[in-house]
């Protein structure tokens, strides 16, 4: 019945509303064709559903003892893996995702780089903030965050152990040793790089936008680096922002015509205008603002995003 897609249907609304006996009856049944149910388009919804009541707990676990690296890169089986645990308490939780941890750091980082196997290593961490998996995202990171679904990875499991005092130090220097410069204009690795600066020691972050804030003019031409570009500025000190107004506006009160090739190329540039306007904003001196939005006026032309950048900053 639970194979039937018809069948799966009926059981998932049935199992909700059994007495517990007829509940304890269906589950010894269903028990010994868990990793079946757990593997098949239909079962699979029954599987997820029995993950929700605490008494399946350990006989799933030990149904998928041995098979868990199979199941999370199955896409009936990772959904029903990443169900069990959501539903089960951390401990336990942490005992089944161990079977990860085979010493290599190699395991979580291949499953990782599935497509469906990226969800469920997401799911693992936020679970058990098992320190294991965020070694194994450390020591593999460059190549994690240049994939699509390791990026995916990256991004999560920084984030989240971040923010949970976990020490994430060892990816930030992957990422800094891997060329910043080159990961900021990726399509994938961009996102880490960003998560890196907001999540990173205050040393790190230091080091972080000390080399990327001089290429600062080279990344806001590339669609993905000028994310990064943006977010760098949005964490930059006032001694590095002073210093990059002064390669983009030129000194305080200098002839505001013409404009220098740096302000004119951002003016000009789909992406980088954007970055200019986040440059503007992050000012805090006024005179150095004003002097910067008179600028901005000066070299506003119908051939450039003038216009809009100012309007975006209020000061049409």
């Amino acid at each position: 019945l639970a194979t039937d897609a018809r069948g799966s249907r009926v059981l998932q609304d049935a199992l909700g509303r059994l007495s517990k006996s007829q509940l304890a009856r269906a589950s010894e049944e269903l028990a010994p064709h868990l990793l079946l149910m757990a593997r098949h388009p239909f079962g699979n919804y029954v599987a997820s559903t029995l993950a929700g009541f605490e008494h399946m707990h350990g006989l799933m676990a030990s149904a998928f003892s041995g098979e868990l690296r199979a199941l999370l890169c199955n896409p009936q089986g990772s959904r029903v893996v990443q169900a069990l645990l959501g539903a089960m308490p951390a401990a336990a939780a942490r005992d089944l995702v161990a079977e990860l941890d085979d010493g290599s750091l190699r395991v979580v980082a291949d499953v990782a780089r599935d497509t469906h196997g990226s969800w469920g290593v997401i799911a693992a961490f936020d679970k058990t903030r098992a320190p294991f998996i965020l070694a194994s995202i450390c020591e593999h990171v460059v190549p994690l965050a240049t994939q699509q679904n390791g990026c995916r990875v990256v991004q999560a499991v920084l984030k989240a152990a971040a923010q949970g005092g976990m020490d994430i130090g060892a990816a930030v220097s992957g990422l800094i040793a891997g060329g910043l410069e080159h990961l900021a204009t990726h399509s994938f690795a961009n996102y880490a790089v960003q998560v890196a600066l907001r999540h990173a020691s205050a040393p790190q972050r230091e080091a972080m936008a000390n080399e990327l804030l001089p290429r600062l003019l080279a990344l806001s031409a590339s669609k993905h680096g000028s994310n990064v570009a943006e977010s760098v500025l949005s964490l930059a000190q006032q001694p590095q922002l002073d210093q990059m107004c002064e390669t983009v506006f030129g000194p305080l009160g200098a002839p505001a015509v013409p404009p220098g090739d740096a302000l004119r190329g951002l003016m000009e540039h789909p992406f980088g205008n954007y970055v200019l306007q986040t440059l503007v904003r992050r000012v805090a001196e006024p005179r150095r603002r004003a002097d910067a939005i008179d600028k901005l006026r000066a070299a506003t032309a119908p051939s450039n995003y003038g216009r809009s950048i100012l309007a975006r900053l209020g000061a049409e």
